[in-house]
């Protein structure tokens, strides 16, 4: 048998094992419907009063934010703010101008390694580097907040993208982390206080942590200040944010709830915060742990691998593990190296041992590739090839380029479909649709996948539109993008402390 007729059925061997693979990542409509459905109960019972699940997998946390207020854009003031993320710190001052407007100054610094991958990490390690880079700011950008070395009385709104379990606006505690972190014994201690310990050792005293968010309130809040109610330019209706969500290393959603609805939340709060005339308050769904039992969720070999064996917390945020641009790059890899497995990718290599280090690193692809791979039309997907070696150090042949492609955009598919999920099922449960006559809403979104990845928001559209909420609902849908949403919505919790 001839090299080209060896070559060309291997070649048809790989597509369709690639066909069946995208076979796996397609989600259609029915399957949408099941999934919007259950998130809908899903909140619904996070939102009940703590019983022996607590701190468990087994419902979204659905964390009170004890943020009542949505702002309108007339809020002034200077405020600080802090943001632990993924992979960086960032301080920043805020100056609210009243008009929706607002000037930032930042630094951001990148989290030591040491302090994500080591053991024996403390608690004192981490809190104490960000207190000093807290100083290194205020020196470098408001000396004239200084007075012998300490700051003038300034509030600083915190910014902590993690599971907390929060009693009030000032102070929370860690459920656990995510996203990296390994230092247990912060779990369970209250991580304004740790913060505030450090800053005062740095003779920060006057800094004053006054309140604790989450990245998506944050976000929720910086659109709605930047917003309002604002008139749709396409329809000349009134749009509404609704919707906080983050859809970028990690992802997580927030939405404001009737705090009748709120049962986990004691009675003699409730009824404090009606004598004070509150009647909502932001929900902090942390939906990347949606269905962490898999009733509902789709389930490839490559979810349990990642899941099982490459991930810091096993059985937990199976949701976010599917969608995010942390995981995506990862999905990929791992589909690589099952079809060099089979037989069937990179012949050049006989065995696994020989295939290029990078490639047999976990989370050594980033979703950054991805998205280069997802739009290559170049002649021979010469683009592809670039990116392959660059990041992988990895020879490819054009069919091998080819089917990549076919499974990087069913990966990627997957995720916006199931990034619509949670929005349809918000939109749905609190009615936000059909509380104005031809009401539309917004939706203030954040993260590197959402606001960078080629076509992301076109197929969550779609996958909108095929939802319960249907064509009709999804043209009443705005996503919006919210620039510096951690930072200036830690401010505006910060003025409201």
């Amino acid at each position: 048998m001839s090299f080209e007729s060896v070559h060309g059925k291997k070649d048809k061997a790989l597509s369709r094992r690639v066909d069946e693979i995208c076979k796996e990542f397609t989600i259609d409509k029915s399957e949408l419907e099941e999934l919007t459905y259950h998130f809908i109960d899903s909140l619904e019972a996070g939102l009940q009063p703590l019983g022996k699940d607590q701190g468990t997998y087994r419902n979204m946390p659905m964390i009170p934010s004890f943020v009542t207020d949505k702002p309108n854009g007339t809020e002034t003031g200077l405020f600080l703010a802090a943001d632990l993320g993924g992979t960086n710190f960032r301080i920043c001052s805020v100056e609210l101008r009243g008009d929706h407007t607002f000037t930032l100054q930042q630094l951001k610094s990148a989290i030591p390694d040491e302090l994500l991958e080591e053991e024996g990490v403390s608690s004192h390690d981490l809190f104490n580097y960000l207190a000093r880079r807290t100083s290194v700011f205020l020196r470098k950008y408001h000396p004239d907040l200084l007075e012998n070395g300490e700051s003038k009385p300034l509030k600083l709104g915190f910014t902590f993208s993690y599971p907390v379990d929060q009693k009030g606006l000032g102070s929370g505690t860690l459920i656990r982390w995510t996203k990296g972190f390994h230092i247990q014994d912060t779990v369970g201690k209250d991580v304004v206080q740790l913060y505030q310990k450090e800053l005062e050792t740095q003779g920060l005293s006057s800094v004053r942590v006054v309140a604790l968010t989450n990245d998506t309130v944050g976000t929720f809040l910086s659109h709605c200040y930047s917003s309002g109610d604002a008139t749709s330019s396409l329809s000349g209706e009134i749009s509404d944010p609704v919707i906080g969500c983050i859809f970028g290393t990690g992802t997580n959603g927030c939405y404001m709830e009737e705090i009748d609805n709120i049962k986990k939340l004691p009675q003699e709060v409730r009824d404090q915060l009606r004598k004070e005339g509150k009647t909502r308050m932001i929900i902090n769904t942390e939906w990347g742990s949606f269905d962490n039992e898999l009733k509902v969720l789709p389930v490839t070999k490559y979810d349990v691998a990642i899941d099982q064996q490459y991930s810091t917390n096993p059985g937990y945020h199976l949701f976010e593990k599917r969608i995010s641009g942390m995981f995506l790059g990862e999905i990929l890899r791992n589909v690589l190296v099952d079809l060099h497995s089979e037989g069937l990718l990179f012949s050049q290599y006989k065995t696994y041992e020989q295939l290029p280090h990078r490639l047999k690193t976990p989370f050594k692809l980033s979703s950054e590739v991805l998205s280069h791979i997802e739009i290559d039309d170049s002649t021979d997907f010469r683009e592809t090839e670039l990116s392959l070696n660059q990041a992988l150090r990895l020879p490819t042949t054009r069919h091998e380029r080819c089917e990549i492609q076919r499974i990087v955009r069913a990966i990627s598919r997957r995720s916006a479909f199931l990034s619509a999920v949670p929005i349809a099922a918000v939109l749905i449960k609190t009615g936000a649709l059909h509380k104005r006559f031809h009401g539309e809403v917004e939706i203030g979104c954040d993260g590197s996948v959402v606001e960078y990845y080629p076509g992301f928001r076109s197929m969550l559209r779609e996958a909108l539109a095929l939802s319960p909420l249907g064509p009709d609902g999804e043209r009443k849908v705005h996503i919006k993008i919210a620039k510096d949403g951690s930072g200036v919505g830690a401010a505006l919790c910060a003025l409201v402390a």
